[in-house]
């Protein structure tokens, strides 16, 4: 039995080629899980299973030691079998969850891709994947082309914590290079983001993936800020584009029943309130930020939304209306 147990923890050592593991550091590895086995003993197991024809592992010819590799074609061999559900998980982590997962877990995750498309095959599950999308809420834009080599390098010193610079073409097309501290990606829309501060400074910069030109890893580390958190990125709505750092309001509007619907089921904020008006529209009062993304998002409703307060915000959408009824010659 312990003999069947150390083939299987021999087997579960070698990796897949690129990488490949040397006759001795298989042999370190068992040693270490307690085998008391020799580097002859460890070379008769490996010659004796890869010649058996059941284990498509291989060596190879040029190296001493020996190294060991899986070829890149072998199927993935897995005990026990994967489940059905184990099966749909991967699926839909293949589906859904790929531009979030670092590139080297993409590459060792493509065998349990393989694994679970064979294994679905045959089970009542196998059309879920076909039964579930996720469309954007907004107008639908193709994802801008990121550098392959950039993104690799981006991976990698988030991944060991390392610094890289780079080449990044700013909004107003000017070209910098930065020597650029990441935090953290983030995933708005299509668009990848890397949260980052620059040289030694410690505000937090958006940069867009796609903008980035070139990245060289650099041995230097990263420094994370103090007070630096992701979500408390996110909720402070930085992401959004305040109009000036505190910008809460207590926005009023004036909505036709279909928006009065539409907000009814999915709130601007929790204290928002609707009252009924006489002439059929309904009054909505929330607490909001002043961002950006809120006045796209109500020039969206045309004229089913009006802006009542705050005054300063009614006033910028009359400017707005103004200079439309100057554009269209109305």
């Amino acid at each position: 039995m312990d003999t069947i147990l150390r083939y299987f923890q021999m087997l579960r050592f070698i990796p897949k080629e690129p990488e490949s593991i040397s006759t001795p550091d298989l042999l370190k590895k068992l040693q270490d899980l307690g085998y008391e086995v020799d580097i002859r003993t460890v070379q008769r197991d490996l010659n004796k299973l890869s010649s058996s024809g059941l284990f498509p592992f291989t060596s190879s010819d040029e190296t001493k030691p020996l190294c060991w590799f899986w070829p890149k074609q072998s199927a993935r061999m897995q005990f026990p079998l994967m489940s059905a559900d184990e099966a749909l998980t991967f699926k839909l982590v293949e589906q859904f969850l790929i531009p979030l997962l670092p590139l080297s877990v993409r590459a060792h995750l493509a065998d349990y891709f393989a694994l679970a498309d064979g294994t679905l095959k045959h089970s009542p599950l196998a059309h879920w994947p076909d039964k579930v999308r996720t469309i954007p809420a907004n107008q639908t834009l193709l994802p801008p082309q990121i550098d392959v080599e950039v993104l690799k390098v981006v991976y990698e010193a988030l991944l060991k914590n390392r610094r890289f610079s780079a080449g990044y073409l700013r909004r107003d097309e000017a070209a910098k290079q930065y020597e650029v501290n990441p935090l953290g990606l983030m995933f708005r829309g299509n668009v990848a983001y890397l949260l980052a501060t620059l040289w030694d400074y410690q505000d937090v910069k958006q940069l867009a993936l796609h903008r980035f030109e070139q990245a060289i890893l650099l041995d230097k580390a990263v420094n994370v800020p103090a007070d630096y958190d992701p979500d408390m990125y996110i909720a402070s709505g930085e992401f959004e584009y305040p109009t000036a750092p505190d910008a809460d309001i207590q926005l009023t509007l004036k909505v036709c029943p279909w928006v009065r619907k539409h907000l009814s089921e999915t709130p601007l904020s929790a204290d928002q309130r609707i009252t009924p008006l006489e002439d059929g529209y309904f009054r909505l009062q929330a607490s909001v930020k002043d961002t950006l993304q809120l006045r796209w998002w109500l020039r969206g409703f045309g004229e089913d939304i009006e802006v009542l307060e705050p005054g300063s915000l009614r006033q910028t959408f009359a400017a707005t209306v103004r200079v439309l009824n100057k554009i269209y010659g109305i």
